[in-house]
């Protein structure tokens, strides 16, 4: 049997998939990405908080992608208390998830990489003189259609961590809505452990009275949530996704063998906030490098370097998001309340509101101190979040 060659399979058209097949195809590889939906970037299932500059390091969104420039974040406690972060000095911006993958997408036609859409990955086995078959189809009904390759690329996403029986996916709710009561510019997330335990709503406009809103708890229904929260409030819905979303942190191997994980395949997700823009793409370029080394050299112990360049830029920071998210999952609704009054404290707020937005968690603990953290472990009730507060700063 004959089988179309390639020297990656590309699973998904993702940021990460795209990063690395753009990465990869400019560096002469032959690459092939399959998209199970028919166009890339649709249906839109990110919310496109992101920051600019940290982005532009990687691969810069175009002007057609960028939809509101965040001026505020504000935080509300569950008894409606808020604290308000200036963002002006942050360059965070709104951008339009399918319009980046869309130019993800071109710029890695124009290096010469092959995407088919329509065409989703059934399975993955081995082949003949140590290469891996992927075998892919339309539909359940379609002819499946045969690819040989080095390797294969996942960057499916949730999917690919469900096949793999991955903790910590917990089911959101993401409606975009017209409606007058928010303001351009001025994100919003609200905190509760009753109903959104785990977890939190969120309002991120993205201009002309258009706003990105969602809901997401460990063991609730994110819909009912979603409109229990929009039910005092005047809105249009246009549109509804259901968008599972994952905390879980770095899976412990980027590459098993022919394959490579990257994006949200490999965890590559902030466990605070479950964003991934930045680090995904991150991965895609990293590992569209290294292969490009490996197959040059003949030698695939250097995809190790994939994870190892990855890590050196994003583990300290998303082993202390996990921690962080660890200690939020053991806050009381009360717990919540004096932390919100922490971030209000004299000088706190105006310090955060100048630190890096992609590595928020280390700038948080360096905003509070030792000494201020450790006092705020003192007045916290569970004796859970005191331990993992405390943790922290050991």
């Amino acid at each position: 049997m004959s089988y179309r060659r390639y020297d990656a399979v590309v699973g998904g058209g993702s940021v990460g998939g795209l990063s690395f097949a753009m990465e990869a195809a400019s560096r002469g590889l032959k690459v092939l990405v399959l998209e199970e939906d028919k166009q890339v970037g649709e249906p839109e299932k990110c919310d496109g908080l992101v920051s600019r500059r940290a982005l532009s390091k990687y691969i810069a969104p175009s002007e057609r992608c960028i939809q509101s420039t965040v001026k505020s974040g504000t935080v509300n406690s569950p008894s409606g208390r808020s604290v308000t972060l200036g963002a002006s000095r942050l360059d965070v911006v709104v951008i339009d998830r399918s319009a980046y993958e869309e130019q993800l997408a071109e710029s890695a036609l124009s290096k010469g990489a092959e995407l088919r859409t329509g065409a989703r990955v059934n399975g993955v086995v081995p082949g003949p003189a140590g290469d891996l078959v992927v075998t892919a189809s339309a539909s359940a009904s379609a002819s499946t259609e045969r690819y040989l390759c080095s390797y294969y690329v996942d960057a499916t996403g949730p999917s690919s961590l469900v096949g793999r029986k991955r903790s910590g996916l917990i089911p959101a709710a993401k409606y975009e809505v017209e409606g007058d009561w928010f303001e351009d510019g001025g994100v919003q997330v609200f905190l509760d452990q009753e109903k959104y335990p785990g977890f939190f709503a969120w309002v991120i406009p993205r201009g002309n009275g258009l706003a990105k809103i969602g809901a997401a708890g460990l063991g609730v229904n994110s819909f009912k949530t979603l409109d229990s929260f929009l039910s005092t409030r005047k809105v249009n819905i246009r549109t509804r996704v259901a968008a599972p979303i994952y905390l879980g942190g770095p899976i412990d191997e980027f590459v098993l063998g022919r394959t490579v994980f990257v994006g949200e395949s490999a965890g590559q997700v902030k466990p605070t906030t479950a964003g991934g823009i930045l680090a995904s793409v991150a991965g895609g370029l990293m590992a569209g490098r290294w292969m490009a080394e490996s197959l040059a050299a003949g030698d695939p112990k250097l995809m190790a370097n994939y994870q190892k360049e990855w890590e050196k830029v994003f583990g300290k920071e998303f082993r202390l998001m996990k921690r962080l998210r660890t200690l939020y999952q053991h806050l009381s609704n009360d717990d919540v309340e004096k932390m919100v009054a922490a971030l209000s404290s004299p000088g706190v707020a105006s310090k955060l509101s100048s630190t890096d937005f992609d590595f928020h968690a280390s700038a948080l603990l360096s905003t509070l101190g030792a000494r201020t953290t450790l006092q705020l472990a003192s007045v916290l009730i569970s004796v859970e979040a005191k331990n993992a507060l405390t943790s922290l700063v050991e």
